[in-house]
């Protein structure tokens, strides 16, 4: 509980008893309340307090007169209990897990002796103190990944933090569920650390979606993610507009990526010296390169210039192949296209494509970078017709790239 207030900058004295601190900077009130006392949609809380029990009740009332005279927002910590009948009887001790909901915003709208009522809207942001230290810690939550991996298999936060104990003894990781959440793929939360980040897919090769999170409250483990395992994910807002981390479609493109990044690196040879080490990594270039008549071929038909950027470096010059290799029948020219080796990636993830009428098209996760100003270009197409890529297979090869992204 005391984790979960430190997330909106502020300590709770006594949390034995107490639920609710009142914060200067910037001034609101922040009070822990039970989710099943909320609405569907979380826009109404409503609670009767007859029950209530200790001295925390008369400190709760005191901080929400004081939000109602003075117009404070309330911010919340949302507490979940496995037995809300026990909680309703008057049992706090019940609260089996305590998370704060960043986004929401409340008010007061009616307080009486026995019961109370509260109003909310999704529009709150991280607080500074959370940035502020998100900014000083930097590599902070990279340690948070290298704990989960080391200790290679799905892990409780208590076996995280005690490793972090030993190997980073003088890091505070008292964030270390904010650091977790800003890493998790399938945890709603990451939204609020992580405000640069407009789009939550997890088959973007985003360098953060790292871990992935299984089970609830206190049963929750965390393992290293693997998306022939886990599939993908995204965040996306439910029709009462709370955020929830939602399984992506299957597609016959993401499931091999997927295998392909599982099975990388499980066969490497044994690199002995320097010498194995450059031999395997000049393999790798050759292998991505193409097939050399294959690539001999396309660096003829094209002028040995990228059908795309018009680049003329032809070391990083790559055969692709439209529709996968299954043999030479493939290796034809209308089924290739010369592309620089990074565009030759995106092309193979699904990331870009080319429209059957040789127009480069862009998933919406490349807006914003330096390849955006690709989308809408015409294909540097070569000279002899008889070389130009096929459009069926173009065709194809979009329609593999729109189902991942699921606009199909």
């Amino acid at each position: 509980m005391s984790e979960a207030f430190r997330r909106y900058g502020v300590e709770i004295t006594n949390p034995q008893w107490t639920s609710s601190v009142v914060s200067e900077n910037p001034p609101q009130v922040i009070v822990s309340l039970w989710s099943h006392n909320f609405s569907p949609d979380m826009t109404r809380y409503v609670t009767p307090t007859a029950q209530w029990k200790g001295a925390g009740k008369p400190l709760f009332y005191k901080h929400l007169r004081l939000a109602m005279d003075e117009g404070l927002p309330l911010r919340v910590v949302v507490a979940t209990s496995s037995d809300p009948e026990e909680v309703r009887k008057g049992n706090a001790q019940r609260a089996k897990d305590f998370e704060p909901d960043l986004s929401l915003v409340g008010r007061v709208v009616r307080l009486e002796d026995e019961e109370f009522e509260l109003a909310f809207e999704r529009t709150g942001e991280t607080p500074d103190t959370v940035v502020a230290e998100r900014a000083r810690s930097g590599v902070k939550y990279w340690h948070v990944a290298e704990a989960v991996e080391a200790l290679g298999r799905p892990v409780r936060t208590s076996e995280i933090a005690e490793w972090l104990a030993t190997h980073y003894p003088k890091e505070d990781h008292s964030d270390l569920g904010a650091n977790l959440a800003f890493l998790t793929v399938n945890d709603a939360n990451r939204r609020h650390y992580d405000r640069s980040r407009k789009i939550w897919r997890s088959d973007g090769d985003h360098p953060r979606d790292r871990l992935f999170r299984v089970g609830k409250q206190r049963a929750t483990t965390y393992q290293v993610f693997r998306p022939s395992a886990h599939g993908h994910w995204d965040l996306q807002p439910n029709a009462d507009g709370v955020w929830e981390a939602v399984p992506l479609p299957s597609s016959a493109l993401g499931r091999a990526q997927a295998e392909a990044e599982d099975q990388a690196f499980e066969h490497l040879p044994p690199l002995d010296s320097d010498h194995d080490a450059r031999v395997w990594s000049l393999t790798a270039i050759a292998q991505r390169q193409g097939q050399g008549a294959f690539r001999a071929k396309l660096l003829e038909a094209y002028g040995q210039r990228c059908a795309i950027t018009g680049c003329n470096a032809t070391s990083v010059l790559e055969a692709a192949h439209i529709l996968p290799f299954r043999g030479e029948h493939t290796h034809r020219v209308d089924n290739g296209l010369l592309l620089r080796s990074d565009i030759h990636t995106l092309f193979d993830l699904g990331l870009l494509w080319i429209t059957p009428t040789h127009v480069v098209a862009i998933a919406p996760s490349l807006r914003g970078t330096e390849y955006e100003a690709m989308e809408g270009q015409v294909l540097r197409l070569p000279v002899s017709r008889e070389h130009w890529p096929n459009p069926v297979h173009l065709a194809d090869q979009a329609r593999l790239a729109l189902e991942k992204l699921g606009t199909t």
